[in-house]
């Protein structure tokens, strides 16, 4: 499934202005779109829909030093033809070997030691999207991370796309984590429920506690939170959150380090798999789906080196449920489907100034997403590759850095959101993905801090409401 035709006529106001815009863009979805698995149609909903977190795995990694899963170890070729690889996901980490069972599957992907720049996309094998899609953004010589959303394809595998312009084609190597699964309603156990909430910030450790050292973890207290404006209820079917994680690497004793948020205690140990990977000087978000410990309802995050500040942003909770209603079921997309891209004419080539805040009407969007040609009716959020495409001075001789937020309601003119989805610099393009709640009429908003903002989403699955 991809975007084949032109979305919409977006009319926006130029300049800068500090107030909300009052123009709404409406994303209008080409005839024909058929963007979900059917698995949950028949025999009622059951597990459907329902994820499951797994202890994080490392389920392959193509360097040579440290080879999981690849029989001929080595950096993968990305050129500008985007060549593809395959690696297996059924069977592996913890995730079923029955493809019947298994909706999708989350992974963290990691790309280091690029030898250009360029970007990587991944979907199920022989799903390959009409229109190129991207969960990953490099530059050469970088480590970046994002977590995602992405469905088995033929024989259970999963297919890794890699581009670069660089002159000759470049190379890169490839890890990806498991976190979990998404069961369909075959899958014979039950999982959890997503619930989105309006994001907020409930730690941030340049205001509490200070930064977290080498080999250290910092708790957080997810069961009976209420912080933020976030509140989570205190239960024991509240067994994991949905966590957009900041680093900021900028302390006197930073290092290059990477940033783990796990269930349980370390005991001194190491933890084996990383969220967020982070250079001296660099603020970097990632998103991040994780059990809490069974009996305290919390969860760590760790630090490998170093010195490092960390701030976390509720963006949704996990939920245990027996009934058979609809909300909080995740529904995939069959393949990525670009949402929107602001560089696009068809968006009004506009850039988001400083200061300014947008609407984006999902209707059009939220009514296509159907099962063998039936809605699968109301939505209470979108999930998707939100990507801040480029960043502009607003003075030339000014060096600019910001940060875009996704949210969904209006807020008042002059107030700021408390949290972040991507941290944005000059020259570079950042990725994150993002759980997107809806407000009124299937509306979210985006602002943006600093400079003028170019900005894309492409989306993998939503999540329904009752």
């Amino acid at each position: 499934m991809g975007n084949t035709g032109a979305m919409s006529t977006i009319r926006r106001p130029l300049g800068w202005v500090s107030a909300l815009l009052i123009a709404t863009a409406s994303i209008v979805v080409p005839a024909g779109v058929s963007p979900v698995a059917p698995a949950l149609a028949a025999g009622g909903l059951g597990a459907g829909g329902e994820f499951f977190p797994l202890t994080p795995t490392r389920i392959y990694d193509s360097r040579p030093e440290s080879a999981v899963n690849e029989p001929a170890p080595g950096a993968k070729t990305a050129n500008g033809a985007a060549p593809t690889f395959d690696i297996a996901l059924l069977g592996q980490g913890g995730v079923p070997a029955d493809a019947s069972r298994v909706l999708a599957v989350v992974v963290n992907i990691t790309v280091t030691a690029p030898t250009g720049n360029g970007w990587l996309s991944a979907f199920g094998a022989g799903a390959r999207p009409s229109t190129p899609t991207s969960i990953i953004n490099f530059v050469r010589n970088q480590t970046v991370p994002n977590l995602a959303m992405v469905r088995p394809g033929a024989d259970g595998r999963l297919s890794i796309q890699l581009f670069s312009s660089a002159a000759g084609g470049a190379t890169a190597h490839v890890i990806v984590d498991v976190f979990g699964w998404i069961a369909t309603s075959a899958n014979p156990d039950r999982g959890s429920r997503l619930v989105p909430v309006t994001p907020g910030r409930v730690l941030d450790t340049r205001d509490t506690g200070g930064p977290i050292g080498a080999g250290q973890a910092r708790d957080l207290t997810v069961r009976g939170l209420n912080a933020g404006g976030v509140a989570v209820p205190d239960g024991s079917d509240i067994v994991g959150a949905v966590l957009n994680i900041t680093g900021i690497n900028n302390t006197a004793a930073s290092l290059d380090t990477y940033v783990s948020v796990v269930p349980d205690p370390l005991g001194g140990g190491r933890a084996t798999t990383s969220n967020l990977n982070l250079t001296r000087g660099v603020v970097k978000s990632n998103l991040v789906i994780v059990p809490v410990n069974a009996g305290d309802g919390r969860v760590r995050i760790y630090n490998n080196s170093g010195s490092v500040n960390v701030a976390v942003d509720v963006v949704g909770y996990l939920q245990r449920r027996t009934d058979d209603t609809r909300g909080g079921r995740i529904v995939p997309l069959s393949s990525p489907f670009r949402v929107f891209d602001t560089r696009e004419a068809a968006f009004g080539n506009l850039e988001l100034g400083p200061g300014q805040a947008e609407p984006w009407s999902f209707a059009d969007f939220a009514s296509s997403v159907n099962i063998g040609g039936v809605s699968v009716g109301n939505q209470a959020a979108v999930i998707g590759n939100f990507t801040s495409a480029s960043l502009r001075r607003q003075s030339a001789s000014v060096a600019v850095s910001s940060y875009l937020s996704v949210y969904p309601d209006q807020m008042p003119v002059g107030s700021r959101p408390s949290a972040s989805n991507v941290n944005t610099v000059e020259n570079m393009p950042v990725p994150n993905l993002a759980v997107v709640k809806y407000g009124s009429a299937n509306t979210a908003w985006v602002y943006n801090l600093a400079g003028y903002a170019h900005y894309l989403f492409d989306a993998s699955a939503v999540v329904l409401a009752d």
